[in-house]
């Protein structure tokens, strides 16, 4: 996801300062450009980690006994510390997911998240087969995943660890099944209309509680797009506004604005009313500076607009542009190795690949991937048996056309006329039935 200055915001509180935590580790192919660090569940920086040789040490936390996140560039991990932990991360920089790993005191409890976290990809990676069926069906797969961590849990000899990771647990279970809707339209484009007994176990949250958004990382999900989403979905500047000045807590509220400053890109239909409403909430000059560049830049590449030109390199080394293509439609699919959404839509965009093989459109791929996941984007693509012309971004989401676009999200598909006219800046994903529609009207 594009960053945004954080600092231009008004400060948040950190959290209370008890005791003292270490935390050190062995990280291979790690390179100068490797960025680590320890942040909030807020995913607000509590300490930059610099790695040194293959390793990196940091002494004296004193953090409050609870979650927290690590982050690897792009990639970022829950973890849990206590007032007594000397914890030992072990990593490889290219591969941060799949090898993420702890010893030391604090060990045990950590390893299980990132058991859990691989039991829950693995679950839910075929989509098709995850949310086949109706709302009930689905139900009972999320209620069969949650048994399955739970007995996870039941190994872990931590009473403290254990008893909040329970509350965490049930409103996981609960935000899965507030966004059931919102996960069918963003892997399906189906609308879905669910009875009101589906949401029963909703009843009585609470959605505005400042302590439980900062303490557990899954009500931070829920109660985070439960406030997003009535925002993006409001009909109007003045609904929108009438949203945000019921929020109480100021950790929600912060996070909502900058979720619009996002939407500016992401929602181009309703790019202004989000400009809007930070100009409305936000009292620095500076932050709603950036926004107004994001919103002219939406502007600038919207539908009927020229597309930028770009030049990256492919797997072999050599360079493409945009402009080599022309006479022929360019659907652009802009992803990264660490996006699990963007992974998910590869078999889709492999069969539209085939079906269009011998019509006027050229398939490309720019992977907004860091310098040091390089290798790792060519093992993707052999692993992934990915087709169409591959290639690499130079300067990730900083590169001239990604940010042209204001790509603040991914994956986000493009569709370019053989003139080199943006015909849709937010083409449907692949996995939408819409896309197929769309394109043989279009390759008749």
């Amino acid at each position: 996801m594009r960053k945004i200055s954080i600092a231009l915001l008004s400060a948040i509180m950190m959290t209370t300062s008890i005791a003292a935590q270490t935390i050190k580790g062995v990280v291979k192919n790690a390179s100068s450009e490797t960025k680590f660090s320890l942040r909030t569940i807020g995913d607000r920086p509590i300490q930059e980690i610099p790695i040194e040789n293959g390793s990196f040490l940091v002494e004296n936390l004193k953090l409050k006994e609870g979650f927290y996140l690590i982050r690897k560039d792009n990639s970022t991990e829950q973890v849990y510390l206590k007032p007594t932990d000397e914890l030992i991360i072990s990593f490889d920089a290219q591969k941060f997911d799949e090898t993420l790993s702890y010893a030391g005191e604090g060990s045990e409890a950590n390893n299980y998240l990132v058991i859990k976290g691989k039991l829950q990809l693995e679950r839910k990676k075929d989509t098709d087969k995850f949310y086949e069926g109706n709302e009930n069906d689905y139900k009972k797969k999320i209620l069969a995943l949650q048994k399955e961590i739970k007995e996870l849990l039941a190994e872990v000899s931590s009473k403290s660890f254990k008893k909040e990771e329970e509350k965490n647990l049930r409103y996981g279970y609960l935000f899965d099944i507030y966004n059931y809707p919102n996960m069918m339209k963003f892997n399906f484009g189906k609308k879905v209309t669910v009875p009101k007994s589906f949401f029963s176990e909703l009843k009585g949250v609470n959605f505005d509680n400042a302590a439980k958004y900062l303490k557990y990382p899954n009500y931070k999900y829920l109660a985070g797009t439960k406030w997003k989403k009535d925002v993006e979905n409001a009909r109007s500047f003045e609904e929108m506004s009438d949203i945000m000045q019921t929020i109480r807590s100021k950790h929600i509220f912060v996070d909502v604005i900058i979720n619009s400053f996002y939407r500016i890109a992401d929602t181009p239909e309703k790019s202004k009313m989000h400009f809007d409403l930070i100009k409305k909430f936000v009292p620095n000059e500076a932050f709603i500076k950036e926004a107004k560049a994001e919103y002219e830049k939406v502007k600038a590449t919207s539908n009927g607009k020229k597309a930028p030109n770009f030049k990256f390199n492919n797997r072999d080394g050599k360079s493409v542009e945009l402009a080599s293509f022309k006479g022929k439609y360019v659907l652009i699919d802009i992803w990264a190795t660490w996006c699990v959404p963007c992974l998910k839509q590869v078999p889709y965009l492999k069969k539209l690949e085939k079906k269009y093989h011998d019509k006027n459109i050229v398939f490309v791929g720019i992977s907004v991937d860091d310098k040091d996941e390089y290798k790792l984007w060519k093992e993707t693509l052999d692993k992934k048996e990915m087709g169409g012309v591959q290639l690499f971004a130079d300067k990730s989401f900083e590169s001239d056309f990604v940010d042209a676009f204001g790509v603040a999200s991914i994956p986000r598909f493009i569709l370019i006329s053989p003139e080199g006219i943006i015909v849709e800046s937010h083409f449907s994903k692949p996995s939408h039935k819409v896309t197929e529609e769309r394109l043989d009207a279009l390759l008749k």
